[in-house]
């Protein structure tokens, strides 16, 4: 019997940080799908919200996404305890018509037709990144060895969208470390005190509103331009302007990097799926694989917003739900052998990117930017082998790897 097994299903945690110091507990998480689905959980961490009801099937997190009448965004995407004036004026924390109102502003930057532009110049940029690291990570014993994470998973979705928004590559460890602190709130690497992510917010607010002067100077073709536009028509406010630009920035770079990270540490642990990447006719199936095995955004809450009484259970009003999709994607009812990570794995109704109105802006982006890394990384590399222990972000709401050392078999 394991730990899990033997343990009071009262007392299951799932959504504290420090729980998910070594990865999403999907153990824990599989024991409440099969025993007790929707899971009324009281918080163990000062730095969120006391309580919540945890969706941990599929089915029932599609349920709630549906009722966007009853369960809303407004009040917090997830269950930090509080959100400054201008967080709670950003895109996921808005719901229609003031969310569409929002998304439309940048919605035909986003879309199939315009990200398929960027492919050849993604992979030059993949090509390089990845050449680099060989050559940094190029020993006298002719072992090479990178950090997939500081090497490859953080700079290229953040590159992409230091284009996208028009912003300086020279400013990426700043944004690196501004995002760090904003997305997570107990690790004590990348956010060691409430003080320090506060300060971080502040200071990329900051770097938003240089941005804004400088457009106003001199538009560019670029998004921060085109929200620049959006304020002097009247369109935006100032606190809209400043939280769309810190979601893209943030969102933008956060969970492709994830994504790309949890894909590679499963190649590399699973040698014969890399052999299958190599065939080269599995791009598309091994993308969609790396999304829902990873679902980088492990969950969004919604705050009830009147008394709502499902499969038994009463919501209250003001009670807060959570979406779990790292649980829904393995969901033994919907996936086949969901705990196998398989390249090949068709259909795959995965729902890593959300579901409905808030169906992440940034997919087809992250899609592209997933498989320009593996078709890079497989033009160069024979074989993955991990080196050591990979390290996780203490964070119960981005499934985030914040170390993984690789060693790098070259063709």
């Amino acid at each position: 019997m394991t730990m899990v097994e033997g343990t009071d299903l009262a007392s299951i945690d799932v959504l504290s940080n420090r729980v998910f110091a070594e990865g999403v507990p999907h153990e824990a998480l599989a024991r409440l799908r099969q025993d007790r689905p929707i899971h009324f959980q009281t918080v163990r961490d000062e730095r969120l919200y006391p309580q919540a009801w945890v969706l941990t099937k599929y089915e029932d997190v599609l349920a709630v996404s549906k009722d966007t009448d009853r369960f809303v965004n407004a009040h917090g995407l997830n269950l930090r305890a509080s959100y400054s004036d201008q967080e709670d004026r950003h895109l996921l924390n808005l719901d229609d018509p003031e969310h569409l109102r929002l998304r439309r502003m940048t919605n035909k930057n986003f879309t199939p037709r315009v990200v398929r532009r960027y492919t050849e110049h993604y992979h030059d940029m993949v090509g390089r990144l990845i050449d680099d690291a060989i050559e940094r990570g190029s020993g006298d014993n002719g072992e090479t060895i990178i950090d997939v994470v500081d090497d490859i998973s953080v700079p290229m979705p953040l590159l992409a969208i230091c284009e996208l928004l028009g912003t300086t590559p020279d400013d990426r460890e700043q944004l690196v470390r501004w995002s760090n602190a904003i997305i997570t709130n107990d690790d004590p690497d990348y956010s060691p005190s409430e003080e320090y992510r506060t300060q971080a917010g502040e200071e990329m607010m900051q770097y938003a509103l240089d941005m804004l002067a400088e457009r106003r100077d001199s538009p560019k073709d670029d998004l921060a331009s085109v929200l620049a536009e959006k304020l002097a028509l009247g369109e935006l406010s100032i606190e809209e302007y400043s939280g769309y630009v810190t979601l893209l920035f943030v969102a933008g770079n956060e969970t492709t990097r994830n994504n790309i990270s949890h894909g590679l540490l499963q190649l590399a642990q699973n040698p014969d799926q890399y052999e299958l990447l190599k065939t080269g006719e599995h791009w598309d199936t091994a993308v969609e694989e790396m999304i829902r095995w990873s679902s980088p955004v492990i969950y969004m809450s919604r705050t009830v917003v009147e008394d709502v009484d499902y499969k038994g259970h009463h919501f209250a009003k003001g009670d807060k739900v959570v979406l779990h999709y790292a649980s829904a994607n393995r969901d033994e009812d919907i996936f086949e052998n969901p705990m196998t990570f398989d390249v090949t794995r068709d259909p795959n109704p995965h729902i890593a990117f959300g579901f409905g109105a808030h169906f992440c802006l940034g997919a087809h982006l992250a899609r592209l930017e997933t498989r320009c890394v593996l078709e890079q990384l497989v033009k160069r590399v024979d074989r993955l082998e991990l080196v050591g222990q990979e390290a996780y972000v203490w964070s119960s709401f981005i499934a985030g790897i914040k170390k993984l050392d690789v060693k790098l078999g070259l063709n």
